[in-house]
């Protein structure tokens, strides 16, 4: 009798599921039901000049409260005294056998999807520039598509593995939604979406809030010339700074306050660099700055144990965000005005808003100052 093949995309799935299980060893604890939890849609929205709202390729998140062990002040310490796994280094950094098979995959997307397809968009809009009319600039003028490509690779690369956070709060996003006096709902208003940094995570996790809306990074010039990330960066438009030089931070400030008047949403780490410690850091005033400028709002984000999934000492995650303790989480916070406030009232509201929100071992400590210049 002939065994039937067994299919190798199965074997793979298999492989994840298992290494993903298996690789952080935090003991099981009894979940606790909650009258306070509630199921929250977790898919991504259009733009703000957008259609129609567009629904996640995966499963709707559900959200979380202090039952999961991820905020509210309850912590477990089992949970954050997180056991990798055997790891090998490379350089500087570590790589284990979670993300080892994450690592292939995500680049296997990269080099196969998301870096030509990002090559042909620039390409295509470095022609039309060049034609009357500038098709490109009438087709996509806010630089959207690069978006929408991005997060449909990190669908591919992070859906998989759950690497996608729980999302909580995503109720206070329709606080920016326009209602007529008939109380039809408009579209949602552009905000400035700050968090947070403690690691690589809070990049993608931020995108899993903003999903299919048109959003603009504030990020440091060096990543540039990072490979692919860096082509990444320039053709979507992001908003690129040089701290040590004022012209790139006068041409940022400008950039920023464009793109928010224009309808798209900008995501700011104001920490500058991530946190060592995963404890929350001083914020620096600029992107605070373009928010007023523009009249946006700051939508506050609390990001639970994005350094517990991808360490700093890590090339890629060392284990899954949903499929082993302690599970990642963002919280999302009120927009938050900015008239009539100066620049440090808005920067300590905004700060206070996120520390708050964040669990005990990622609160800053008590002689952290708010702001820094």
């Amino acid at each position: 009798m002939k065994m039937k093949c067994f299919p190798p995309f199965l074997l793979v799935a298999i492989c994840c599921w298992v290494c993903a299980q298996g690789l952080s060893f935090a003991p099981p604890r009894q979940l606790v039901t909650s009258p306070h939890m509630q199921p929250t849609g977790d898919c991504g929205r259009s733009s703000p000049r957008g259609g129609a709202r567009v629904t996640g390729l995966f499963t709707a998140s559900i959200s979380a409260d202090a039952t999961f062990g991820n905020g509210g002040g309850l912590e477990n310490s089992d949970d954050l005294n997180v056991k990798y796994g055997p790891a090998i280094k490379l350089g500087k950094l570590k790589i284990n056998l979670f993300g080892a098979l994450f690592g292939a995959w995500e680049i296997f997307w990269g080099i196969f999807y998301w870096y030509p397809a990002m090559t042909l968009y620039g390409l295509v809009r470095s022609i039309s520039s060049k034609l009357p009319g500038d098709f490109m600039q009438k087709i996509d003028p806010y630089r959207r598509v690069p978006i929408c490509v991005a997060y449909c690779w990190g669908l591919l690369s992070m859906g998989l593995f759950g690497l996608w956070p729980i999302v909580e709060g995503r109720e206070n996003l329709e606080l920016l939604r326009d209602i007529d006096e008939n109380g039809k709902r408009g579209k949602l208003k552009p905000a400035m979406f700050v968090a947070n940094h403690c690691s690589w995570m809070d990049i993608p996790y931020v995108c899993r809030v903003l999903g299919f809306r048109n959003c603009k990074m504030i990020a440091k010039a060096e990543l540039l010339k990072v490979p692919i990330l860096g082509r990444a960066l320039g053709v979507a438009g992001h908003v690129t700074l040089d701290r040590a030089d004022r012209r790139s931070q006068m041409r940022a400030y400008k950039e920023g306050v464009e793109w928010l008047k224009d309808g798209v949403n900008l995501v700011t780490f104001p920490e500058g660099t991530r946190s060592k410690d995963g404890r929350m850091k001083s914020f620096k005033k600029g992107a605070f700055k373009m928010a007023q400028t523009a009249g946006a709002p700051v939508v506050p984000m609390s990001i639970h144990y994005a350094d517990k999934v991808q360490p700093l000492d890590y090339a890629f995650p060392a284990k899954s965000s949903r499929w082993s303790r302690p599970k990642a989480l963002i919280k999302i916070g009120k927009p938050i005005p900015t008239g009539d406030k100066s620049d440090d009232m808005l920067l300590g509201e905004v700060w206070r808003a996120i520390a708050d929100a964040l669990p005990d071992s990622q609160k800053p400590t008590k002689d952290t100052p708010e702001g820094v210049k």
